[in-house]
């Protein structure tokens, strides 16, 4: 069965119940779209730079195909190439962008569709939401740090060190 990543927005109000229901589930499988239509499946994802590179990659091909007269084969070998990068990484590039604007992965949900894993995703969250403890905020005390040099052996620290 598929996975999916879920995507939560950056807290604005303090109001989990909100943030769970802007979740995006971004599904962790080819994109067939992004593998026959790059160009606009970038741009329909809203992926600018990913865009940009595409487009200035492909002018350099075409200035390279005018200048030096480069083999139709090739051209169609290099397209090819981007288009399946593009298939197996499409919906990683989807979520590095959240994660730059600020969207926290929350969970990973393995389902066989995408009503399915919101369905598991979201009975999942709003079970979890309903058991803890409403805690107000209070502003965290930093725990005091041993005053010397923490004996420690290899990457674990022991008792007693050596």
């Amino acid at each position: 069965m598929p996975f999916y990543t879920v995507m939560t927005p950056p807290p604005v109000g303090g109001d989990r119940r909100e943030e769970i229901e802007q979740a995006r589930l971004v599904p962790e499988h080819f994109a067939w779209g992004a593998f026959l239509l790059t160009g606009l499946w970038l741009l329909g994802k809203r992926l600018w730079l990913a865009t940009l590179l595409f487009v200035l990659v492909w002018g350099a091909l075409i200035w390279l195909n005018s200048r030096f007269g480069l083999h139709a084969s090739a051209l169609s070998l290099i397209y090819w190439s981007i288009a399946l990068f593009l298939g197996v990484e499409g919906n990683n590039l989807v979520v590095r962008k959240l994660t730059r604007q600020g969207w926290r992965l929350a969970d990973v949900v393995e389902a066989r569709n995408l009503p399915e894993a919101e369905r598991r995703y979201f009975e999942r969250a709003l079970a979890s939401e309903a058991t803890l403890p409403r805690v107000e905020a209070t502003p965290a005390t930093t725990p005091a740090r041993p005053s010397g040099p923490l004996p420690i052996i290899g990457l674990f620290p022991e008792a007693q060190g050596r």
